[in-house]
């Protein structure tokens, strides 16, 4: 397939062979038939002096002779003087019967001038022919020389004229391929470098197609190309813009399925348990209604953390009850459940602190530290500690999740609670995600009436602080931020 550099060099080229080769032969061939003319012109006025001389001189030789005059006997001396004045043309003379009277030709004469024929009095008529290679003009003319007709003949090679016009056509040739060739060179660089924005755009909507949707093309020119590529760029951005809102989607999907699979294990074990237990024992009244009871209030709390989730995941409304939990002792079943992930990263957890008794949502509230744990795992360093503090202050209680890994960038500490703004994709990737995310363990502690804090510094590591009220009930309904 032809590209469309090509296209414009191959048609211009063409246009300019064509435009060029058309008007210079018309030019060419417009200018000789000028010099023809202007020669015909010069030959017919040079014989009709000649006419005008030869009818003067004829009447002074009438008036001197002593006989009666003859312009056929007298015609050899009246024609003599135009013999040694003309150089490149020669004359010759008829009766109107067709006799020749008188001749100077020194190049082949035509057997006969039947195109010339036809003559009226004082009409002149000329004719161009080939002979042997050479081109003649040819005229002939009625006159009368002292009352008496004849038919005047006058010739002159005009090779040189015709041959000139070759000469033209020559030089315009060579003329024609340097300007063509020339032409060609800069047509060839010039389409295609003016094309070029054209396969910017090209690679640009390429990488897009391959997924690299954050992809923008780079014009520096100032023409139409520069306004199709800020066009380009706006219909990018909206793309990426769908494209994210359709990752964030799928992605808050993803992350209710993995978060609510992770939560099923313990309850669903206990539930088999105690389901098998109830299929394979004897039937016994006491355990059988621990059973149902452990199976019942176990898929009711499967329900519950269900809708919770899906309630956090995408941002819907709903009412919580929190009741008073003592917050060190989630940490301590965080600590237990997070065992194997420090142990394979050689990480010490150390916990430090109180009892703080708060009114929490209990699954929420460790979903919301499990996360932040498993973040500072993450960014931690083999054989480093994570340090987690309670500690009570003036009017709040504080708990901190403190690492001493690679830090976050000063640029992106706001970004953070973004959804799902990840600082270091390809770690976070490397890592299986982000947990239920930022952005989530924010709603969480909104919904605790908890502020939730993060300093940081590049490779010193990072510490996230939850700041809880002062307790001044022990039973709080709230409401999940809209």
């Amino acid at each position: 397939m032809m590209k469309l550099w090509q296209k414009i060099y191959l048609f211009s080229t063409l246009l300019l062979v064509l435009t060029l080769n058309i008007s210079g032969f018309l030019l060419i061939q417009r200018f000789h038939t000028h010099l023809i003319q202007t020669e015909i012109n010069k030959c017919i006025s040079q014989q009709q002096s000649t006419v005008a001389e030869l009818d003067y001189s004829a009447s002074l030789l009438h008036s001197d002779a002593s006989t009666a005059f003859n312009i056929y006997l007298s015609i050899n001396s009246l024609m003599s003087p135009y013999e040694r004045s003309l150089s490149d043309g020669c004359y010759q003379i008829l009766d109107p019967d067709g006799n020749l009277i008188y001749t100077s030709f020194s190049f082949p004469t035509p057997t006969s001038f039947e195109d010339l024929e036809g003559l009226t009095a004082d009409s002149t008529h000329y004719i161009i022919r080939n002979v042997d290679q050479n081109s003649f003009l040819y005229i002939s003319q009625l006159c009368n020389i002292q009352d008496t007709p004849i038919i005047l003949y006058y010739a002159k090679d005009i090779t040189p004229l015709i041959q000139e016009k070759y000469n033209y056509y020559s030089f315009f040739i060579k003329l024609d391929i340097i300007i063509c060739f020339t032409f060609g060179m800069f047509m060839f660089f010039i389409s295609y470098f003016i094309t070029q924005p054209i396969n910017t755009l090209i690679n640009s909507t390429k990488k897009i197609t391959e997924g690299h949707y954050e992809e923008r093309a780079k014009l520096s020119s100032k023409d139409e190309f520069n306004t199709l590529a800020t066009h380009f760029n706006l219909m990018a951005e909206t793309i990426e813009e769908n494209i994210n809102e359709l990752k964030l989607s799928n992605e808050n999907k993803e992350l209710f399925i993995n978060n609510f699979t992770h939560e099923l294990k313990t309850p669903l074990t206990s539930i088999i348990g105690f389901a098998n237990l109830m299929r394979t024992s004897k039937y016994d009244e006491a355990i059988f209604e621990e059973a149902t009871e452990f199976i019942y209030s176990e898929g009711k709390r499967l329900e519950k953390m269900a809708f919770k989730m899906m309630d956090l995941v995408y941002a819907k409304s709903t009412t919580l009850k929190l009741v008073p939990i003592d917050l060190m002792a989630v940490v301590l079943g965080i600590k237990y459940s997070l065992e194997p992930k420090l142990t394979s990263r050689n990480l010490s957890l150390n916990i430090q602190g109180t009892s703080a008794i708060l009114p929490l949502d209990e699954i929420l509230i460790h979903m919301l530290i499990t996360n932040l744990v498993e973040n500072a795992i993450k960014a931690s360093k083999p054989y480093s500690n994570i340090d987690i503090a309670i500690t009570s202050l003036q009017d709040k209680i504080a708990l901190s999740v403190t690492d001493y890994g690679i830090g976050i960038p000063a640029e992106h500490l706001s970004k953070l609670f973004d959804p799902f703004y990840m600082v270091d994709k390809a770690r976070s990737r490397a890592n299986n995600g982000a947990g239920i995310g930022l952005s989530i363990c924010e709603k969480v502690a909104k919904l605790h009436q908890a502020e939730l804090t993060i300093t940081s510094e590049v490779n010193h590591g990072t510490t996230v602080t939850l700041l809880f009220p002062m307790p001044t009930s022990t039973h709080q309904d709230k409401n999940l931020l809209n």
